[in-house]
């Protein structure tokens, strides 16, 4: 069986992204066979980052996106999609990126309304410690992500970095473990960029 997937950004009603995957001929899976989560980014910070969640009966295809939104800025977004392989493990993938999408609270529409977070504004470099920081939005696989990853915490304004350990998450041991859903939301720690200075948090929805 073949699967599909992608990205999508939906700015109406209200901001959200969505990752989705689906089979090519419209043929259904059984229950926690296949998943997904999605990651939104606000002019390059992560904004919200979502943990697995997998199907929960016989379908075709399979959604879920965030709700989280992080101000005036422009959105793009990606995403991982996992297949049961029939056997023993999942197969990822990663959706491709969305093109940016200017958005705005619509409190602010009235009047001019400059990004709350510019990708200048994000920090990028090596600290003291050895370890890379700076914005996650262009990497195309979890390897290329630095190991402090630029994000807005759960406040809604404050700039820090979570850690690649924090973010990367593995699917379920088997479609058991993700119907009985194994991969709950969680909260982790928002970091200065040495990576040490507890700033906030951060929590994957």
């Amino acid at each position: 069986m073949i699967f599909l997937n992608t990205s999508t950004i939906i700015n109406s009603p209200n901001l959200r992204a969505e990752s989705k995957i689906y089979s090519s001929f419209g043929q259904t899976v059984p229950s926690g066979e296949i998943g997904v989560r999605a990651r939104l980014f606000s002019s390059g910070a992560l904004c919200e980052a979502t943990t697995y969640r997998y199907n929960t009966g016989p379908v075709a295809q399979f959604t879920y996106g965030t709700t989280n939104t992080c101000g005036a800025g422009w959105y793009n977004s990606h995403g991982f999609t996992a297949v049961w392989d029939g056997t023993s493990t999942y197969k990822e993938a990663l959706t491709f990126p969305t093109d940016p999408l200017w958005w705005e609270p619509a409190a602010a529409r009235s009047s001019t309304t400059e990004p709350e977070v510019t990708p200048a504004s994000i920090p990028s470099g090596t600290n003291a410690d050895g370890l890379t920081y700076g914005s996650g939005a262009s990497a195309t696989t979890e390897a290329d992500l630095p190991d402090l990853v630029a994000a807005i915490g759960d406040d809604g304004t404050t700039l820090g970095f979570v850690r690649k350990s924090d973010l990367v998450e593995a699917p379920a041991a088997n479609p058991e473990e993700a119907s009985a859903g194994a991969n709950a939301g969680r909260t982790v720690p928002l970091f200065d960029e040495d990576g040490q200075t507890q700033v906030g948090s951060f929590t994957l929805s």
